[in-house]
């Protein structure tokens, strides 16, 4: 919804109000109650405070009026103190300054397949366009005016909004069930009767489902583990092949000493060692019981 102020123009989204003002151009701030207030007040961006009397408030509008400048860009802050509950009401309103032709909104985020519109207006009140134009981050640039409607899209996904008309100085798409291609950048381009086109850049952001820079990171990231995993799993193999023959080696060798310690080298006649092994045998000495001893006896 929009509203018409003089020159500036006044759209209100999902309760917040933006005006679009051009640089040193007088614009009207307020807000207002059908109940009695007892004072209001303003919290300019930042951070300074305006405040009126129960005077100034006693018609149920709170106005602040200024010369938008880039220092008054931002979201202003209107409170309203109220007589019979002595419980304030707030409402945010975003002032930008911005040339003839601007976004309205110009961050967007909207919900992964569903519908969602990007707009640009002109500032100078409801100037007609001689056409409107979009660029997408990720496919060919269009233009669109309000015989492109739900029932013939372009790409068969963009539409005219039917609430949108060029001769109020709208420029607009419909974007059916947003893609991830969708996200990033768009530029709106509209030309006013001057001759020249002026343009705009929306940000449209997708909730819902990861967005493609978390898709390519989780990707990498699970590609750099299994290739860590590999190289680990590569080197383990590598050291436990190396200790077990480097084992086996040694196993070799204390054998090999092992059996060098039963032989005994020994020339031959040919010249060529042999190996002599010595043998113990036992003797055993076998006494008859007959026979005299030989041992010395001693008589008593």
């Amino acid at each position: 919804m929009y509203l018409f102020r003089k020159a500036f123009r006044v759209f209100e989204y999902s309760g917040v109000e933006t005006i679009l003002a051009l640089e040193n151009e007088n614009v009207a701030i307020q807000c207002n109650t059908n109940l009695p207030m007892s004072y209001c007040g303003f919290l300019h961006p930042s951070g300074r405070r305006y405040s009126f009397t129960d005077l100034a408030a006693s018609n149920g509008n709170c106005i602040i009026k200024i010369n938008a400048t880039k220092a008054d860009v931002g979201v202003w802050k209107c409170y309203i103190g109220m007589k019979a509950t002595r419980v304030e009401m707030m409402k945010v309103i975003e002032l930008r300054v911005v040339d003839n032709v601007a976004a309205v909104q110009d961050n967007v985020t909207a919900m992964h397949g569903k519908t969602v519109t990007l707009a640009c207006a002109t500032t100078k009140g409801l100037v007609p366009l001689s056409y409107c134009r979009f660029e997408p981050p990720n496919t060919s640039p269009f233009s669109i005016d309000s015989t492109v409607s739900v029932s013939n899209p372009i790409l068969n996904r963009y539409y005219f909004p039917p609430n949108k008309s060029l001769d109020r100085g709208d420029c607009a798409v419909t974007i059916r069930k947003v893609k991830y291609e969708d996200v990033g950048i768009w530029t709106c381009g509209a030309a006013l009767d001057d001759g020249k086109e002026y343009t705009d850049r929306i940000k449209l952001e997708v909730k819902g489902l990861m967005s493609t820079a978390s898709v390519t990171g989780v990707t990498v990231g699970a590609v750099l583990i299994v290739v860590t995993l590999c190289i680990l799993g590569y080197f383990a193999w590598k050291r436990r092949w190396f200790l077990g023959s480097h084992r086996q080696e040694e196993e070799e060798v204390i054998e090999v000493q092992e059996l060098g310690l039963q032989r005994i080298p020994q020339n031959s006649p040919h010249g060529s060692p042999q190996v002599r092994r010595a043998v113990i045998v036992p003797s055993v000495v076998i006494q008859s019981p007959s026979e005299p001893s030989n041992s010395p006896t001693t008589s008593t």
